[in-house]
């Protein structure tokens, strides 16, 4: 490996590549002496962009997924049955194709969007004229004009609707519009794309039954969610005004811009799902490297590094596996969330060889591990916290496939999104 000399930025002075911040050092992943790694100090940007002219061979990737360059991801056969919704680099919700990688821009960077199933029981997402108009005591009945403002997909789609509560100031006092979708008794997750005409509105949200959500909305769109159990009575997704229920009182009159309403199971909300008369199902991400794509892949030794943001533990969702397909349950190797700490684990010859949990994951935020691979030396890192060893394990043979966001048998998926997967065909002290 060809090491700088100590000049600032690159060499062993503390702001570069070699120093304990950077990769080569006690912090990286990359200093064959010491056996630490935290994979918050590794900064793949900073490692590819200056890899000619100062990383050696040995640190070069045999694989990097990286959302900013689509070429990246050619390697995925995707595999998803119709469109699916995601936001583009405008911001815009934007419709992918069947069997296609979304790319993501929900928190304004590029990142793969990895979803399990799920349906919209709100038959009439975009069209609020289909709804239910609630009024009691006061209430006014609402004034609802179709497609008067450009909606969050860039097209003029959005309603505008009026509510009004003459002047009622009780909680006998209400105006709203619901749908009434069929429910268990199990988590539901509401969401709606709202903005006020000028700014301050206050309405309220009921996702299934009982109380109510408080939004004050602004003259941008938003993507309200509110997260409800129902038990049992009135089955209602609403929007409206009610007298006497909000501290400090609520406006007597608002009007504002609605668009895209959705109502799933679970405790997250997912990407939109349109709907126009009917629920509505979209279909999950399976996404895979295998065959000849699969040449990156070290069966000996090797690094996998990942950036991702998941939205919950819900179903023991997996962030990657690698596995061998003719004896899939057998051999495979991957790390998942069985709750809120991470585990890695290693299967080979259908024996747990290795299973650790590396530490509390981070939901609806970035979080960065790391693992390595080799005979009776398996290595883990979460978010830097220091690594968790297990020095007899055995390694997986055969491995000749690779599962992003899921396991071997699709049952176990992500809910989040990847924005970055980096192999390298080496463990992190073999460098």
């Amino acid at each position: 490996m060809k090491i700088q000399s100590a000049k600032a930025g690159i060499g062993t002075g503390r702001a570069g590549l070699q120093a304990a911040s950077g990769l080569f050092s006690s912090a990286g992943l990359f200093d064959k002496g010491v056996k630490s790694f935290h994979p918050n100090d590794l900064d793949p940007y900073l490692l590819f962009d200056a890899q000619t002219s100062m990383i050696g061979t040995l640190e070069n990737p045999t694989l990097d997924l990286d959302p900013s360059k689509q070429d990246t991801l050619d390697v995925i056969t995707a595999t998803r049955a119709g469109v699916a919704t995601y936001t583009d680099f405008n911001g815009l919700i934007a419709s992918a194709s069947p069997n296609t990688v979304r790319v993501d821009y929900v928190d304004g960077v590029p990142m793969i969007l990895v979803e399990p199933s799920s349906v919209n029981l709100v038959t009439y997402s975009e069209e609020f004229g289909q709804w239910n108009e609630n009024t009691n005591g006061n209430g006014v009945s609402p004034v609802i004009t179709s497609d008067q403002e450009i909606a969050p997909n860039g097209l003029q789609e959005a309603d505008k609707i009026v509510f009004n509560l003459g002047g009622g100031t009780s909680t006998g006092d209400e105006v709203s519009l619901s749908l009434s979708p069929s429910l268990s008794g199990q988590p539901y997750a509401g969401s709606i794309y709202l903005k006020g005409e000028n700014g301050g509105e206050v309405i309220l949200l009921r996702t299934v039954t009982g109380g109510y959500t408080e939004l004050t909305l602004t003259t941008e769109w938003q993507r309200f969610e509110s997260i409800e159990t129902y038990v049992s009575g009135t089955r209602r997704f609403e929007i409206g005004l009610r007298g006497g229920i909000v501290s400090g009182g609520i406006n007597n009159t608002a009007t504002i811009y609605a668009w895209g309403a959705q109502l799933e199971t679970g405790s997250v909300s997912t990407s939109y799902i349109p709907t126009s008369g009917s629920t509505v199902t979209r279909a999950a991400d399976d996404l895979v490297i295998s065959g000849s794509d699969f040449d990156f892949y070290n069966q000996s030794e090797g690094t996998t590094y990942v950036e991702t943001v998941p939205k919950t533990t819900t179903n023991l969702p997996h962030i990657f596996e690698y596995h061998n397909s003719s004896d899939v349950n057998a051999n495979r190797m991957g790390v998942y969330l069985p709750n809120v700490s991470l585990n890695l684990y290693v299967r080979s010859s259908g024996t747990t060889t290795v299973s650790s949990f590396l530490g509390n994951i981070n939901l609806n935020q970035l979080n960065r591990l790391a693992a390595s691979y080799k005979v009776n030396d398996v290595l883990g890192s979460l978010n830097g916290e220091p690594e968790v060893a297990d020095t007899s394990a055995a390694i997986p043979s055969g491995i000749d496939k690779m599962h992003i966001g899921n396991v071997y048998n699709f049952n176990f998926p992500l809910n989040g999104h990847i924005k970055r997967l980096i192999y390298w065909p080496y463990h992190s002290d073999s460098l």
